[in-house]
Protein backbone atom coordinates (compact mmCIF):
# COMPACT_ATOMS: atom_id res chain seq x y z
CA UNK A 1 0.00 0.00 0.00
CA UNK A 2 1.66 3.50 -0.66
CA UNK A 3 2.69 5.28 2.53
CA UNK A 4 2.83 8.40 0.25
CA UNK A 5 -1.06 8.25 0.07
CA UNK A 6 -1.92 10.75 3.43
CA UNK A 7 -5.13 11.93 4.95
CA UNK A 8 -3.87 14.44 7.27
CA UNK A 9 -6.82 14.75 10.23
CA UNK A 10 -7.19 18.58 11.25
CA UNK A 11 -7.08 21.42 9.18
CA UNK A 12 -5.21 23.52 12.46
CA UNK A 13 -1.77 25.04 12.16
CA UNK A 14 -0.33 21.15 12.53
CA UNK A 15 -2.45 20.04 9.97
CA UNK A 16 -1.65 23.12 7.46
CA UNK A 17 2.25 22.90 8.08
CA UNK A 18 2.21 19.04 7.18
CA UNK A 19 0.08 19.44 4.00
CA UNK A 20 2.36 22.39 3.18
CA UNK A 21 5.87 20.20 3.82
CA UNK A 22 3.92 17.13 2.16
CA UNK A 23 3.90 19.65 -1.05
CA UNK A 24 6.76 20.30 -0.90
CA UNK A 25 8.48 17.04 -0.52
CA UNK A 26 6.20 16.38 -3.82
CA UNK A 27 3.30 14.18 -2.49
CA UNK A 28 0.63 14.86 -4.50
CA UNK A 29 -1.69 12.09 -2.91
CA UNK A 30 -3.21 13.57 0.57
CA UNK A 31 -5.61 15.39 1.77
CA UNK A 32 -6.75 17.77 4.70
CA UNK A 33 -10.03 17.23 6.49
CA UNK A 34 -11.04 20.23 8.89
CA UNK A 35 -14.36 19.47 10.52
CA UNK A 36 -15.26 23.64 10.10
CA UNK A 37 -16.05 25.91 7.65
CA UNK A 38 -12.35 27.03 7.80
CA UNK A 39 -9.11 26.02 8.64
CA UNK A 40 -6.81 27.59 10.81
CA UNK A 41 -8.19 26.34 14.36
CA UNK A 42 -7.44 28.56 17.05
CA UNK A 43 -4.69 30.29 14.92
CA UNK A 44 -6.96 32.20 12.99
CA UNK A 45 -7.81 35.77 12.10
CA UNK A 46 -11.54 36.67 12.44
CA UNK A 47 -13.48 39.86 10.90
CA UNK A 48 -16.45 41.97 11.72
CA UNK A 49 -17.71 42.77 8.71
CA UNK A 50 -20.30 45.72 8.15
CA UNK A 51 -20.96 46.96 11.67
CA UNK A 52 -24.04 48.47 11.91
CA UNK A 53 -22.58 52.00 13.58
CA UNK A 54 -24.86 54.12 15.32
CA UNK A 55 -22.23 57.10 13.40
CA UNK A 56 -22.27 58.04 10.35
CA UNK A 57 -18.90 59.11 10.40
CA UNK A 58 -17.47 55.98 10.77
CA UNK A 59 -15.78 54.04 8.27
CA UNK A 60 -17.28 50.60 7.28
CA UNK A 61 -13.74 48.71 7.31
CA UNK A 62 -12.98 45.62 8.90
CA UNK A 63 -12.21 45.22 12.22
CA UNK A 64 -10.08 42.06 12.40
CA UNK A 65 -8.62 39.77 14.87
CA UNK A 66 -7.41 37.17 15.77
CA UNK A 67 -8.15 33.79 18.03
CA UNK A 68 -5.59 35.04 20.48
CA UNK A 69 -2.75 37.16 21.05
CA UNK A 70 -0.64 34.91 18.48
CA UNK A 71 2.97 36.42 17.63
CA UNK A 72 5.61 34.19 15.40
CA UNK A 73 9.29 34.60 17.30
CA UNK A 74 12.59 34.38 15.44
CA UNK A 75 13.31 30.88 17.06
CA UNK A 76 14.25 29.09 14.11
CA UNK A 77 15.63 30.35 11.49
CA UNK A 78 14.92 27.60 9.24
CA UNK A 79 11.31 28.08 9.49
CA UNK A 80 11.64 31.63 9.50
CA UNK A 81 12.79 31.81 6.15
CA UNK A 82 9.82 29.38 5.27
CA UNK A 83 7.32 32.27 6.64
CA UNK A 84 8.91 35.38 4.84
CA UNK A 85 9.26 33.17 1.48
CA UNK A 86 5.38 32.96 1.94
CA UNK A 87 4.11 36.03 2.86
CA UNK A 88 7.15 38.67 1.83
CA UNK A 89 6.81 42.34 2.86
CA UNK A 90 3.30 41.36 4.42
CA UNK A 91 5.78 39.62 7.53
CA UNK A 92 6.00 42.76 9.77
CA UNK A 93 8.68 43.07 12.84
CA UNK A 94 7.14 44.53 15.50
CA UNK A 95 8.29 45.88 18.51
CA UNK A 96 5.83 46.01 21.25
CA UNK A 97 5.96 45.64 25.09
CA UNK A 98 3.64 43.47 27.23
CA UNK A 99 2.45 44.55 30.59
CA UNK A 100 0.64 43.19 34.37
CA UNK A 101 -1.61 45.41 35.68
CA UNK A 102 -1.65 44.51 39.53
CA UNK A 103 -3.48 46.24 42.21
CA UNK A 104 -3.78 49.42 40.07
CA UNK A 105 -0.15 49.68 38.35
CA UNK A 106 1.22 48.75 35.23
CA UNK A 107 4.27 46.32 35.28
CA UNK A 108 6.46 45.99 32.40
CA UNK A 109 6.69 42.23 31.20
CA UNK A 110 8.78 40.04 31.30
CA UNK A 111 9.59 41.54 34.52
CA UNK A 112 12.17 44.49 34.63
CA UNK A 113 14.53 45.26 37.59
CA UNK A 114 14.21 49.03 36.85
CA UNK A 115 10.48 49.37 36.62
CA UNK A 116 10.14 46.82 39.68
CA UNK A 117 12.50 49.13 41.80
CA UNK A 118 10.55 52.58 40.42
CA UNK A 119 7.25 51.01 41.99
CA UNK A 120 7.81 48.96 44.94
CA UNK A 121 8.29 50.27 48.15
CA UNK A 122 12.14 49.90 49.61
CA UNK A 123 11.47 46.92 52.42
CA UNK A 124 9.18 44.99 49.62
CA UNK A 125 12.75 45.26 47.45
CA UNK A 126 15.02 44.14 50.20
CA UNK A 127 12.62 41.14 50.91
CA UNK A 128 13.00 40.27 47.03
CA UNK A 129 16.26 40.67 47.66
CA UNK A 130 16.41 38.78 50.23
CA UNK A 131 14.45 35.69 48.68
CA UNK A 132 16.66 36.38 45.65
CA UNK A 133 19.63 35.28 48.16
CA UNK A 134 18.12 32.80 49.74
CA UNK A 135 16.94 31.07 46.62
CA UNK A 136 20.48 30.37 45.45
CA UNK A 137 20.33 26.99 47.25
CA UNK A 138 16.96 25.52 46.74
CA UNK A 139 16.32 22.34 45.59
CA UNK A 140 15.04 21.25 41.77
CA UNK A 141 11.37 21.93 41.74
CA UNK A 142 8.54 19.40 41.68
CA UNK A 143 6.13 21.75 40.44
CA UNK A 144 5.59 25.19 38.99
CA UNK A 145 4.36 26.92 42.86
CA UNK A 146 8.24 25.72 43.18
CA UNK A 147 10.04 26.84 39.91
CA UNK A 148 8.33 30.29 40.19
CA UNK A 149 9.26 30.23 43.50
CA UNK A 150 12.80 29.51 43.02
CA UNK A 151 13.28 31.77 39.79
CA UNK A 152 11.74 35.08 41.29
CA UNK A 153 11.27 34.26 45.30
CA UNK A 154 7.75 34.49 47.12
CA UNK A 155 7.04 38.23 46.67
CA UNK A 156 7.08 38.27 43.21
CA UNK A 157 5.84 34.64 42.42
CA UNK A 158 2.67 35.48 44.50
CA UNK A 159 2.03 38.93 42.79
CA UNK A 160 2.58 38.30 39.60
CA UNK A 161 2.68 34.45 38.71
CA UNK A 162 0.69 32.19 40.76
CA UNK A 163 -2.30 34.11 40.99
CA UNK A 164 -2.00 34.36 37.19
CA UNK A 165 -1.27 30.70 35.95
CA UNK A 166 -4.24 29.69 38.20
CA UNK A 167 -6.13 31.51 36.53
CA UNK A 168 -4.87 30.77 33.25
CA UNK A 169 -4.59 27.22 33.77
CA UNK A 170 -7.75 26.65 36.02
CA UNK A 171 -5.77 24.56 38.87
CA UNK A 172 -3.79 25.47 41.74
CA UNK A 173 -0.21 25.69 40.74
CA UNK A 174 1.15 23.32 43.08
CA UNK A 175 -0.49 20.57 40.75
CA UNK A 176 0.88 22.17 37.29
CA UNK A 177 3.94 20.91 36.05
CA UNK A 178 7.10 23.32 35.41
CA UNK A 179 6.69 22.39 31.66
CA UNK A 180 4.38 25.66 31.65
CA UNK A 181 6.62 28.30 31.78
CA UNK A 182 8.05 27.14 28.48
CA UNK A 183 11.15 28.96 28.71
CA UNK A 184 9.38 32.57 29.14
CA UNK A 185 10.81 32.66 33.14
CA UNK A 186 14.49 32.91 32.84
CA UNK A 187 14.74 34.85 36.12
CA UNK A 188 16.18 38.19 37.75
CA UNK A 189 19.93 38.11 37.56
CA UNK A 190 20.52 38.27 41.99
CA UNK A 191 23.32 40.87 41.45
CA UNK A 192 21.98 42.87 39.07
CA UNK A 193 18.68 43.10 41.34
CA UNK A 194 21.21 43.83 44.44
CA UNK A 195 22.45 46.96 42.31
CA UNK A 196 18.80 48.24 42.00
CA UNK A 197 17.30 47.45 45.05
CA UNK A 198 20.60 48.63 46.82
CA UNK A 199 22.37 51.04 44.83
CA UNK A 200 19.85 52.61 42.70
CA UNK A 201 21.91 51.21 39.48
CA UNK A 202 18.97 49.65 38.03
CA UNK A 203 20.32 46.84 35.41
CA UNK A 204 17.70 45.45 32.90
CA UNK A 205 17.03 41.58 31.83
CA UNK A 206 18.14 40.75 28.80
CA UNK A 207 14.79 38.48 28.29
CA UNK A 208 12.57 41.16 27.11
CA UNK A 209 10.35 39.53 24.77
CA UNK A 210 8.46 42.43 22.70
CA UNK A 211 10.17 41.97 19.41
CA UNK A 212 8.75 39.27 16.94
CA UNK A 213 7.05 39.05 13.79
CA UNK A 214 3.68 39.68 13.02
CA UNK A 215 1.82 39.52 9.57
CA UNK A 216 0.07 42.40 7.88
CA UNK A 217 -3.46 41.32 8.63
CA UNK A 218 -3.19 39.00 11.13
CA UNK A 219 -2.29 35.52 12.28
CA UNK A 220 -4.26 34.16 10.05
CA UNK A 221 -2.45 35.10 6.87
CA UNK A 222 0.17 32.26 7.41
CA UNK A 223 -2.82 29.67 7.28
CA UNK A 224 -3.92 31.29 4.02
CA UNK A 225 -0.96 31.39 2.71
CA UNK A 226 -0.26 27.68 3.63
CA UNK A 227 -3.49 27.07 1.91
CA UNK A 228 -2.49 29.01 -1.42
CA UNK A 229 0.23 26.38 -1.62
CA UNK A 230 -1.25 23.25 -0.79
CA UNK A 231 -4.53 24.01 -2.76
CA UNK A 232 -7.58 23.95 -2.35
CA UNK A 233 -8.27 20.30 -3.70
CA UNK A 234 -6.13 18.74 -1.18
CA UNK A 235 -8.83 20.33 1.62
CA UNK A 236 -11.83 18.98 2.57
CA UNK A 237 -13.72 21.52 4.89
CA UNK A 238 -16.89 20.27 6.81
CA UNK A 239 -15.74 17.02 7.12
CA UNK A 240 -15.30 16.11 10.66
CA UNK A 241 -13.21 12.30 11.64
CA UNK A 242 -16.17 10.96 13.97
CA UNK A 243 -14.67 7.22 14.10
CA UNK A 244 -11.06 5.69 13.31
CA UNK A 245 -11.34 2.02 12.81
CA UNK A 246 -8.90 -0.41 12.90
CA UNK A 247 -7.81 -3.98 12.83
CA UNK A 248 -4.15 -5.78 13.45
CA UNK A 249 -2.02 -3.00 14.73
CA UNK A 250 -3.13 -0.60 11.08
CA UNK A 251 -5.52 2.08 10.35
CA UNK A 252 -7.96 0.90 7.89
CA UNK A 253 -10.74 3.44 7.63
CA UNK A 254 -12.26 7.15 8.79
CA UNK A 255 -15.38 7.28 8.97
CA UNK A 256 -16.14 11.29 8.51
CA UNK A 257 -19.55 13.44 9.12
CA UNK A 258 -20.19 15.39 6.28
CA UNK A 259 -22.07 18.44 7.25
CA UNK A 260 -22.47 19.84 3.55
CA UNK A 261 -24.07 16.56 2.74
CA UNK A 262 -25.45 15.76 6.00
CA UNK A 263 -24.11 11.90 6.00
CA UNK A 264 -21.55 9.86 6.83
CA UNK A 265 -18.72 7.90 4.69
CA UNK A 266 -16.32 5.50 5.38
CA UNK A 267 -12.93 6.21 3.25
CA UNK A 268 -10.17 3.52 2.94
CA UNK A 269 -6.66 5.08 4.50
CA UNK A 270 -3.36 4.04 3.52
CA UNK A 271 -1.29 6.76 6.01
CA UNK A 272 -3.09 8.74 8.50
CA UNK A 273 -1.93 11.91 10.18
CA UNK A 274 -3.63 12.89 13.34
CA UNK A 275 -3.63 15.86 14.49
CA UNK A 276 -7.09 16.04 16.51
CA UNK A 277 -6.99 16.51 20.60
CA UNK A 278 -5.41 12.77 22.01
CA UNK A 279 -8.14 12.58 24.03
CA UNK A 280 -10.88 12.90 21.39
CA UNK A 281 -8.38 10.62 19.35
CA UNK A 282 -8.18 7.73 21.95
CA UNK A 283 -12.48 7.70 22.02
CA UNK A 284 -12.67 7.65 18.28
CA UNK A 285 -11.03 4.40 18.11
CA UNK A 286 -13.46 1.67 16.76
CA UNK A 287 -12.86 -0.71 18.75
CA UNK A 288 -12.28 1.20 21.84
CA UNK A 289 -8.86 1.17 23.19
CA UNK A 290 -8.24 -1.75 26.63
CA UNK A 291 -10.45 0.34 29.66
CA UNK A 292 -6.91 1.30 31.36
CA UNK A 293 -6.25 3.78 28.86
CA UNK A 294 -9.74 5.90 28.61
CA UNK A 295 -9.05 6.06 32.71
CA UNK A 296 -5.62 7.71 31.85
CA UNK A 297 -7.68 9.84 29.18
CA UNK A 298 -10.33 10.85 31.65
CA UNK A 299 -7.23 12.10 33.49
CA UNK A 300 -6.54 14.71 31.08
CA UNK A 301 -7.82 18.05 30.70
CA UNK A 302 -8.04 20.76 27.98
CA UNK A 303 -8.59 24.16 28.45
CA UNK A 304 -11.45 26.15 26.51
CA UNK A 305 -11.13 29.82 25.83
CA UNK A 306 -13.68 32.60 25.60
CA UNK A 307 -13.09 35.91 23.60
CA UNK A 308 -14.61 39.10 24.51
CA UNK A 309 -14.26 41.42 21.77
CA UNK A 310 -14.70 44.90 21.73
CA UNK A 311 -14.77 47.08 18.69
CA UNK A 312 -14.35 50.85 19.92
CA UNK A 313 -14.81 54.14 18.84
CA UNK A 314 -11.00 55.39 19.72
CA UNK A 315 -8.03 55.40 18.37
CA UNK A 316 -6.24 53.16 21.18
CA UNK A 317 -6.80 51.79 24.39
CA UNK A 318 -2.95 50.86 25.26
CA UNK A 319 0.30 50.88 23.59
CA UNK A 320 0.72 47.08 24.80
CA UNK A 321 0.78 44.14 22.72
CA UNK A 322 -0.63 42.44 25.91
CA UNK A 323 -1.85 42.96 29.26
CA UNK A 324 -1.64 40.34 31.69
CA UNK A 325 -3.99 40.48 34.35
CA UNK A 326 -3.09 38.29 38.05
CA UNK A 327 -6.00 39.62 40.29
CA UNK A 328 -9.10 36.95 41.06
CA UNK A 329 -11.16 40.46 40.51
CA UNK A 330 -10.48 40.74 36.70
CA UNK A 331 -13.04 37.81 35.19
CA UNK A 332 -10.18 37.77 32.12
CA UNK A 333 -6.30 36.50 32.17
CA UNK A 334 -5.26 38.91 29.33
CA UNK A 335 -6.07 41.86 27.17
CA UNK A 336 -4.93 42.32 24.03
CA UNK A 337 -5.00 45.04 20.57
CA UNK A 338 -4.47 44.20 17.53
CA UNK A 339 -3.51 47.21 16.12
CA UNK A 340 -0.35 47.52 18.10
CA UNK A 341 0.67 44.26 16.26
CA UNK A 342 -0.13 45.76 12.84
CA UNK A 343 -2.13 48.61 12.17
CA UNK A 344 -3.63 47.50 9.23
CA UNK A 345 -6.23 45.37 11.43
CA UNK A 346 -8.59 47.94 12.48
CA UNK A 347 -10.28 51.08 10.73
CA UNK A 348 -8.42 54.58 10.95
CA UNK A 349 -9.24 56.08 14.62
CA UNK A 350 -10.73 53.01 15.73
CA UNK A 351 -9.50 49.95 17.60
CA UNK A 352 -10.68 46.41 18.57
CA UNK A 353 -9.52 44.94 22.13
CA UNK A 354 -9.80 41.37 22.73
CA UNK A 355 -9.85 39.95 26.38
CA UNK A 356 -9.77 35.94 27.28
CA UNK A 357 -11.74 33.93 29.69
CA UNK A 358 -9.92 31.05 30.17
CA UNK A 359 -12.22 28.01 31.39
CA UNK A 360 -13.79 24.43 31.46
CA UNK A 361 -16.96 23.03 29.61
CA UNK A 362 -18.65 22.87 33.21
CA UNK A 363 -17.73 26.23 34.47
CA UNK A 364 -20.94 28.89 34.37
CA UNK A 365 -19.03 31.44 32.31
CA UNK A 366 -18.61 28.72 29.35
CA UNK A 367 -22.44 28.35 29.21
CA UNK A 368 -22.92 32.44 29.82
CA UNK A 369 -24.84 34.48 27.66
CA UNK A 370 -23.39 36.78 25.78
CA UNK A 371 -24.87 39.90 26.93
CA UNK A 372 -24.26 38.99 30.31
CA UNK A 373 -20.61 37.94 29.53
CA UNK A 374 -19.76 41.76 27.88
CA UNK A 375 -21.71 43.41 30.78
CA UNK A 376 -19.16 41.37 33.73
CA UNK A 377 -16.08 41.93 31.00
CA UNK A 378 -17.26 45.66 30.57
CA UNK A 379 -17.81 46.34 34.19
CA UNK A 380 -14.30 45.14 35.23
CA UNK A 381 -12.45 46.86 32.56
CA UNK A 382 -13.71 49.63 34.02
CA UNK A 383 -11.71 49.60 36.85
CA UNK A 384 -8.85 49.51 34.34
CA UNK A 385 -9.18 52.46 32.26
CA UNK A 386 -12.80 54.07 32.80
CA UNK A 387 -14.09 53.81 28.74
CA UNK A 388 -17.44 56.02 28.09
CA UNK A 389 -19.81 53.01 27.09
CA UNK A 390 -21.40 54.75 24.29
CA UNK A 391 -17.76 54.12 22.22
CA UNK A 392 -18.45 50.76 21.67
CA UNK A 393 -19.26 49.74 17.89
CA UNK A 394 -19.93 46.83 18.46
CA UNK A 395 -19.68 43.66 20.99
CA UNK A 396 -19.00 40.05 20.66
CA UNK A 397 -17.93 36.78 21.97
CA UNK A 398 -16.26 33.47 20.56
CA UNK A 399 -15.63 30.11 21.82
CA UNK A 400 -12.64 28.52 21.42
CA UNK A 401 -12.87 24.76 22.71
CA UNK A 402 -9.64 22.34 23.17
CA UNK A 403 -7.40 25.75 22.89
CA UNK A 404 -4.54 24.24 24.82
CA UNK A 405 -3.30 21.13 26.54
CA UNK A 406 -3.44 21.07 30.65
CA UNK A 407 0.09 20.15 31.94
CA UNK A 408 -0.72 18.79 35.52
CA UNK A 409 2.21 17.51 37.33
CA UNK A 410 2.88 14.32 36.13
CA UNK A 411 0.96 14.23 33.17
CA UNK A 412 3.96 13.02 30.96
CA UNK A 413 3.63 9.54 32.04
CA UNK A 414 -0.45 9.90 31.18
CA UNK A 415 0.50 11.19 27.64
CA UNK A 416 3.12 8.67 26.99
CA UNK A 417 1.02 5.61 27.50
CA UNK A 418 -1.71 7.47 24.86
CA UNK A 419 1.04 8.45 23.06
CA UNK A 420 2.75 4.87 23.01
CA UNK A 421 -0.31 3.05 22.26
CA UNK A 422 -1.11 5.36 19.46
CA UNK A 423 2.04 3.93 17.74
CA UNK A 424 1.42 0.92 17.75
CA UNK A 425 -0.80 1.30 14.87
CA UNK A 426 1.97 1.00 12.04
CA UNK A 427 0.32 3.81 9.67
CA UNK A 428 -0.58 6.07 12.05
CA UNK A 429 1.76 9.73 13.04
CA UNK A 430 1.08 12.28 15.46
CA UNK A 431 1.57 15.80 15.53
CA UNK A 432 0.85 19.24 16.51
CA UNK A 433 -0.09 20.95 20.16
CA UNK A 434 -3.30 19.01 20.98
CA UNK A 435 -2.19 15.48 19.37
CA UNK A 436 0.78 15.14 21.64
CA UNK A 437 -0.56 17.03 24.84
CA UNK A 438 2.70 19.87 24.28
CA UNK A 439 2.49 23.69 24.70
CA UNK A 440 3.65 24.16 20.96
CA UNK A 441 4.21 27.38 19.03
CA UNK A 442 3.91 28.01 16.04
CA UNK A 443 7.52 27.60 15.00
CA UNK A 444 7.73 24.42 16.55
CA UNK A 445 4.19 23.41 14.32
CA UNK A 446 6.14 24.13 10.86
CA UNK A 447 9.16 22.19 12.78
CA UNK A 448 6.81 19.04 14.09
CA UNK A 449 5.27 19.10 10.46
CA UNK A 450 8.27 18.91 8.25
CA UNK A 451 9.62 16.05 10.89
CA UNK A 452 6.56 13.85 10.49
CA UNK A 453 6.80 14.05 6.63
CA UNK A 454 10.09 13.34 6.19
CA UNK A 455 9.78 10.22 8.53
CA UNK A 456 6.77 9.07 6.05
CA UNK A 457 9.03 9.82 3.02
CA UNK A 458 12.06 8.47 3.97
CA UNK A 459 11.04 5.14 5.53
Amino acid sequence: MDRTNLHILGGGPAGLTTGYYAKKYGLSNFTIFEAGENVGGNCRTLKIRGVDCRYSFLQREDFRFDTGAHRFHDKDPQVTEEVKSLLGDDLLRVTAPSEIFFEGEFYRFPLLLSDIAQKLKTKTLLKIASEKLYNRHRKQANNFAEFAVNQYGQTLAERFLLNYSEKLWGEPTHKLSTAIAGNRLKGLDLWSFLRSTLLGTPQNPTHLDGSFFYPKYGIGMISDKLCEFIGDEHIKLNHRIHRLIHKDGRIERIRIENAAERDNTEVPVSTVINTLPLTLSMRMLEPPPPPEFLAVVDRIKYRNLLLSVFCLNRDTFSRNASIYFPSEEFPFTRLYEPKNRSPYMTPKGQTVIVLELPCYSEDAVWNMSAETLKTEVWRALQRVKPIPEEEIIHYQSYKLPFAYPVLEVGFEENVARLVAYFETFENLYLTGRSSLFRYLHLHDLFKSGKEVIERITYV
